[in-house]
């Protein structure tokens, strides 16, 4: 997980598990006069949010979801998990792509170089 300064040292393991995340049953919630609706603690906790904690909220065929980021991030994690065997690196995967196509710009570049009678780079 990235720190406010930079990136963590020591990073935590990737969380890909929508387990974590827990249903709770219909309440009924009333609307007051300023259209605010109450959310009760439990479904709070539930969504991982805390009071002045931002979420997004969607009317999809006129019903209203609210999901917070935490939760979001762990429904975006699972569905990564689902793509992506374990035990593979995404980021050492692009790693590796990318100093092989340095690699071959390098040989590219020396062989221009070459070609125009100028020495190769280091």
């Amino acid at each position: 997980m990235p720190a406010p300064g930079g990136f963590a040292e020591d990073q935590k393991a990737f969380d890909a598990e929508a387990e974590g995340l827990r249903s709770v049953p219909y309440a009924r919630l009333k609307i007051d006069s300023a259209g605010r609706i109450v959310i009760p603690a439990e479904m709070r906790a539930a969504m991982m949010v805390k009071p002045g904690d931002t979420v997004t909220a969607e009317v999809i065929e006129g019903v209203f979801r609210i999901i917070s980021p935490q939760v979001a991030l762990k429904c975006a994690q699972a569905a990564a998990r689902k793509i992506i065997p374990p035990g593979v690196s995404l980021v050492d995967e692009l790693i590796a792509e990318r100093r092989e196509e340095a690699r071959r710009e390098a040989e590219e570049a020396d062989a221009w170089r070459k070609a125009h009678g100028l020495p190769p780079l280091e």
